[in-house]
């Protein structure tokens, strides 16, 4: 098979893999729609006050619920997140668009952090698009870069994608070598401890023996006036 045959063929498994998977993971049958109101957790609209701003009613001051109460707090985390449409007929109150359930939670919880880390203090809201299927749970929840926080629009850089669902890993801790490397300890050769043999009595004997006849033999040899 040539390269280019190769290549075509790997992207074209890569794309029926992420076509279908794209197919497994949002199936919902219904109309695609797109709605644009401020997010909101189901713990704060139940106790009808703001959690973090308890002066304010939730669905008359939405925009006063800070990111912090949105994202921070488990129990609301864990209600679940709305979509609010704005106050109609001469009410003043908000009303519940949609359920996000839990995949359209967690990305909206996702899209909300980025936004404070851009600065972003309350009032978060997005435009929001999905398929309703009939029911009060919007199915296939995307969300678009541009949000609404602190009354203002703010572009997200790139669409934060939905946190991971996998599990956390179990492996255990790396037992690889560090990246040094331990020198083995010198071994210095010890030093040479055997003694040299002492020199027995004879042989110092035999010595001065030599050393006397080399003496007589240099006496012999000098002139006979140095004798004297």
């Amino acid at each position: 098979m040539q390269p280019s045959s190769f290549l075509l063929a790997t992207f074209l498994l890569l794309l029926s893999m992420a076509t279908g998977a794209s197919a497994q993971t949002c199936s919902a049958e219904g109309k695609t729609v797109t709605a644009t109101g401020f997010i909101m957790d189901n713990l704060c609209i139940d106790s009808v006050n703001l959690m973090d701003n308890p002066t304010v009613k939730t669905l008359e001051g939405p925009d006063e619920h800070s990111i912090h109460c949105l994202v921070d707090v488990k129990s609301c985390v864990d209600s679940l997140y709305t979509l609010l449409a704005p106050p109609e007929n001469g009410s003043n109150l908000y009303t519940v668009k949609y359920q996000l359930g839990v995949a359209g939670s967690a990305l909206a919880k996702n899209y909300a952090e980025n936004a404070r880390l851009l600065g972003g203090k309350k009032g978060f809201g997005a435009t929001v698009t999905g398929v309703d299927d009939g029911t009060n749970e919007l199915k296939c929840v995307t969300l678009s870069n541009t949000v609404v926080v602190d009354g203002k629009q703010l572009t997200l850089s790139s669409a934060p994608s939905a946190p991971s669902t996998a599990a956390p890993s179990t492996a255990a801790p790396s037992t690889s070598a560090a990246s040094y490397t331990t020198a083995a300890p010198t071994t210095t050769a010890a030093p040479n401890t055997t003694a040299v043999p002492e020199h027995t009595e004879s042989w110092r004997l035999n010595r001065c023996n030599d050393d006397q006849v080399a003496w007589n033999e240099r006496l012999h040899a000098l002139p006979q006036h140095y004798t004297r």
